[in-house]
């Protein structure tokens, strides 16, 4: 359906308004129009006034051109009149002028081309000017300088209206220069564009649609598009109003991000790598070291001194260290390439199995390891046992000598669990809150505290691998809350189709 409103042509020759009604019907599409060649087609047609726009000739055999404009102006001054003629003259300039002519088009081969474009500007006109003195003229006010594209179109997409903000996203010079564009032809992708279509007839209203729009130059823009169906209660006609944004800083921004977060993931993978084939091949020449260290002390440790002996024993015990860390490096960089499949797993049969493996050094520390019962989670077995077995060992090396009790608790929100293991040991600084979780970071000495300084870091990849956060609260001699999240999601296993 075209907005457009009914046509009066007024034109003696009936080849010329033959050729005129072809080239708006073909132009404009579907039109209602109405021709007069006589003076009594012209007095009925006046008499009705089913008419929103007249074009008319100049010279009548019946009638001067001038008198019908005169006669228009006075049954409807508000229906634009455009002068389709041949004649030309300073008479016929000041009395255009005087009449408020909308528009002026010769009648020539290039006139009968140009008819329907001035048709469109003119109404354009018309009905901007006609807005504009409506009650809500203040609010289309603001329209016009709202820096976010504003149009109205046709059910089927031809733009009727749209503001300067939407002009010169399109690298338009004025609003009128968009009407009668297809919308939907402006969208860069046809199959989004189809789809655009689609869902105003289906749903009446497409939200936040990213899309790429060509302007008048060809150049390509990226925009977020809001749309929906009005429909005039009294007339009942549709028509579409909409928004259009400019989003190519945010695109450019996310494209950025995405090819930071590619090379970053490289970076990554080739970090992971380099740390395994360093622990990797690390591991032939200290197994060497460590067994001619042993050969030594079993061969010569009798002809050594004692201070000699305190030697080997420390070259041994540097050689077990540094196989451990080796061990510690080569499984932190196995966390993401040597994972397993996310299965549910029951944490509080991990807990279980846990406790059983410690059992020895909970003995030693006089612990009491209680919970409120853990979720079943979608994650890593191996991984949660190696998670849990890291935070209560640690709690246990961390007891300050007396008996130790550890609390694991869960609190469950909307999209995670949100498990903590409280303890009553030694504590930390909060300061020191973010380091401990950094590989080879240590608090204490070797000495006051042996270990590989890796256990926690191996908990924080270890939670990331699956989507969650790992941190710390705690006070000195106030014991540590450890906390760590496990997003909510299908297993493995209930992803694959049947």
């Amino acid at each position: 359906m075209n907005n457009l409103p009914r046509i009066l042509l007024i034109d003696e020759s009936p080849s010329d308004r033959r050729l005129a009604t072809l080239v708006l019907t073909g132009e404009l599409g579907s039109l209602e129009m109405e021709t007069a060649g006589t003076a009594a087609e012209f007095s009925g047609a006046l008499a009705t006034g089913q008419f929103g726009l007249v074009i008319t000739e100049a010279r009548f055999s019946w009638g001067d051109g001038l008198e019908v404009i005169r006669l228009v102006r006075e049954m409807r001054p508000e229906c634009p009149v455009i002068l389709f003629t041949n004649e030309t003259g300073e008479e016929l300039w000041s009395e255009t002028l005087r009449l408020a002519v909308d528009g002026y088009v010769s009648k020539s081969s290039d006139g009968f081309v140009r008819l329907a474009e001035v048709v469109r500007a003119v109404f354009f006109r018309t009905r901007r000017k006609a807005v504009a003195s409506s009650r809500d003229a203040p609010y289309r006010r603001l329209v016009e300088t709202l820096p976010i594209g504003v149009f109205v179109a046709t059910f089927e997409g031809e733009i009727l209206e749209a503001n300067p903000a939407f002009a010169s996203m399109l690298g338009l010079f004025d609003p009128e220069e968009a009407a009668w564009s297809a919308f939907p032809d402006l969208m860069v992708d046809s199959s989004v564009a189809d789809s655009w279509r689609s869902q105003m007839a289906s749903t009446r209203y497409v939200g936040n649609l990213d899309v790429q729009l060509r302007r008048a130059d060809d150049s390509l823009m990226w925009a977020r598009i809001s749309s929906w169906v009005v429909e005039d209660a009294g007339s009942g006609m549709r028509h579409i109003q909409g928004i259009v944004e400019e989003t190519g800083d945010y695109h450019a921004t996310q494209e950025e991000l995405a090819g930071q977060t590619e090379a970053l993931a490289s970076s990554n993978e080739e970090l992971e790598q380099f740390a395994y084939v360093v622990s990797h091949d690390l591991q032939q020449p200290l197994s060497v070291v460590s067994s001619y260290l042993e050969l030594l002390s079993d061969s010569a440790r009798e002809k050594l001194e004692e201070e000699e002996e305190s030697y080997l024993d420390r070259a041994s015990a540097a050689a077990v260290k540094v196989q451990e860390m080796v061990d510690a490096v080569l499984g932190y960089a196995r966390i993401d390439t040597r994972g397993g499949e996310f299965l549910q797993v029951d944490l509080e049969a991990v807990l279980e199995g846990v406790k059983d493996t410690l059992w020895k050094e909970m003995t030693c520390a006089k612990a009491e390891i209680t919970s409120d019962g853990l979720p079943l989670v979608t994650a890593d077995q191996a991984q949660m046992e190696q998670l849990l077995s890291n935070l209560i060992s640690n709690a246990l090396k961390f007891s300050g000598g007396g008996p130790v009790r550890i609390h694991l608790a869960v609190e469950e929100r909307e999209t995670e669990w949100e498990v903590s293991v409280r303890d009553t040991g030694i504590g930390l600084v909060p300061e020191a809150a973010d380091r401990i979780f950094v590989m080879f970071q240590r608090l204490h000495t070797e000495k006051e505290y042996p270990g590989t300084g890796i256990g926690l870091a191996i908990c924080k990849r270890i939670v990331e691998r699956h989507g969650g956060r790992i941190w710390v609260e705690s006070q000195p001699e106030r014991g540590a809350t450890f906390y760590f999240t496990i997003p909510k999601r299908p297993a493995a296993s209930e992803e694959k189709p049947a």
